[in-house]
């Protein structure tokens, strides 16, 4: 369906009429949603993303989707416009998620959470996707967006400092928002490749024996700290599991003592920020390493030394609608991943 620009006061009205008139019988259109998706962005490109990448989405998860590019340092204004995410289903049949646009700049951003609040199905979910850097210096406009939500996405690899993830960390334990990390859900087959290491029972043993844990990440080359947070989420969630203390230095001490975790990078032009090998070291001097074969798609895990123990774990689709829809197929807020955000706060001075 065609956008339909219209006023911003008449959003509610203008989709009734869009539907209104919409063919029955065999070409019937269904309208349908499961989430309230919001997604806030700051520039048109962005705005594009989000558009793109929620109408993907919205063929498996339906939705009501809201996109707002707000920009204080742009021009005022406020503007919006509607359309409809078709998908067919079979049979010449089609279902159909709403999508409402909002562009405001200058201080008319400050009329954006009102109105984003006003268009939210009732009794039903609410998803906020924040596109770019969380702006940690506007936390006030950042939590009067967030009130009515129930799940925070953000995408760590974005973030300029540490800042941004303390203030993700305080929204999971002060709030009622559960944070979601689309760099945590990159991060999934890491997990599952390490825990595949030590499923054998000789090797569970070994867990209290750690003594260095080297993360490498992909680098454009440039020392900008969003590209290591998916280093910190894999360790912190290491530490986590293992049941490591992480002090406010960043310091972690095991069962065997102090634990030497190594964050390093390394130049490459694809998947920058994403990591490129972990080796996991113990007391007795052998090492397990977890490296990608991107030939075959998959993580390959081993071990040396006197016990060898090799696992392949089929990579996952890491496209932004797929993990995007991951996020909401999980109704229920991160558990694990709310435990590791303050580890990871303390481990980004390592990195910071």
């Amino acid at each position: 369906m065609n956008d339909v620009h219209i006023d911003v006061n008449a959003i509610e009205k203008n989709l009734s009429e869009l539907w209104r008139g919409q063919k029955d019988g065999d070409d019937a259109i269904t309208r349908a949603a499961l989430w309230n998706v919001v997604a806030h962005t700051s520039t048109s490109d962005l705005h594009a993303s989000a558009n793109e990448t929620l109408g993907r989405a919205s063929a498996t998860v339906p939705q009501r989707t809201i996109v707002i590019r707000s920009n204080p340092a742009d021009e005022a204004e406020l503007t919006s416009w509607i359309s409809a995410n078709c998908h067919m289903i079979g049979g010449g049949k089609q279902v159909c998620s709403e999508e409402i646009n909002i562009v405001a700049g200058g201080d008319r951003i400050h009329r954006v959470p009102p109105v984003v609040n006003a268009l939210l199905i009732p009794d039903m979910p609410v998803a906020f996707w924040w596109l770019g850097d969380l702006p940690n210096e506007h936390e006030s406009y950042v939590e009067l967006l967030l009130e009515s939500a129930d799940k925070l996405i953000v995408d760590s690899v974005h973030f300029d400092s540490p800042a941004d993830l303390a203030l993700v960390a305080r929204i999971g334990e002060q709030t009622s928002t559960s944070p979601a990390d689309l760099n945590w859900g990159r991060l999934e087959e890491w997990r599952v490749a390490t825990a595949s290491i030590f499923d054998p029972p000789e090797m569970r043993s070994r867990l209290g024996s750690i003594r260095r844990v080297r993360v490498i990440a992909g680098s454009s080359n440039h020392e900008f700290f969003g590209e290591s947070v998916e280093s910190l989420l894999y360790a912190s969630w290491l530490s986590a599991q293992v049941g490591h203390n992480v002090d406010a230095s960043g310091s972690v001490e095991g069962a065997a003592g102090s634990i030497d975790y190594a964050f390093e990078r390394r130049h490459q032009s694809t998947d920058v920020g994403g990591i490129a090998l972990v080796e996991i070291s113990f007391e007795d001097g052998t090492c397990a390493g977890i490296t990608r074969d991107r030939d075959r798609g998959v993580l390959v895990a081993n071990v040396d030394g006197s016990v060898t123990v090799q696992s392949v774990t089929r990579t996952l689709n890491q496209r932004l609608d797929e993990l995007i829809v991951r996020q909401l197929k999980r109704s229920e807020g991160d558990r694990v991943l709310r435990r590791v955000l303050p580890i990871a706060l303390k481990l980004a001075k390592r990195v910071a």
